[in-house]
């Protein structure tokens, strides 16, 4: 069975109900609005193949709402609301991300609450902000998977034999991660 999206009302008071034990662990998913395509095909992925619970805000209808109102407490309220439903956070980052002003605020708030932290580079990105070093950077789709099995995925098989492969086209990421990327090509901003 796949993962939930917690963000989703209905999926939330599913979770809330269930025994903790049985509970998956749960990602949530930062990233810029303009990334919202790759947050949601990789949010997919990490749902269905590595059967793992999501937290992706663009199916938060309160958050959405308070978005729409223009409304700081409300964004910061259910922000918050968002990271307390999860285990760790994954943010993407693709050249946008430095101009987001919610991706740190994201990033502090889940470290401040220890919880996992992780970075998955997209395809176009190709500078890393300093602050994001403070977690794991995954840097490809095989360091997705490694991520997705280390932190509890149970349904790895699918994701082992696409990515021995070397295709990501199956699963649709093929457009958003590289299959193998240095870290060495990486340029660090510290300002």
């Amino acid at each position: 069975m796949a993962g939930v999206n917690r963000a989703i009302p209905k999926m939330w008071e599913m979770v809330a109900k269930s025994d903790r034990s049985e509970r998956r662990p749960c990602i949530f998913i930062s990233h810029i609005k303009i990334d919202q395509g790759p947050a949601k095909d990789i949010g997919e992925f990490i749902r269905n193949d590595g059967d793992l619970d999501i937290y992706l805000d663009v199916y938060d209808s309160d958050l959405q709402k308070a978005v729409e109102d223009q409304d700081p407490l409300g964004i910061t309220r259910f922000v918050e609301r968002g990271l307390a439903k999860s285990d760790s956070l994954l943010c993407l980052v693709s050249e946008n991300t430095i101009s987001s002003w919610w991706v740190p605020y994201e990033i502090g708030f889940a470290k401040n609450a220890a919880k996992g932290i992780a970075t998955l580079l997209l395809k176009d990105a190709v500078t890393l902000p300093a602050y994001l070093e403070i977690g794991r950077v995954l840097v490809d789709f095989i360091d997705l998977s490694s991520y997705m099995h280390t932190i509890g995925a149970s349904r790895m098989q699918k994701v082992s034999k696409t990515t021995t492969s070397g295709s990501t086209t199956s699963s649709g990421l093929g457009k958003h991660l590289v299959l193998l990327r240095h870290k060495k090509d990486l340029k660090i901003v510290r300002d």
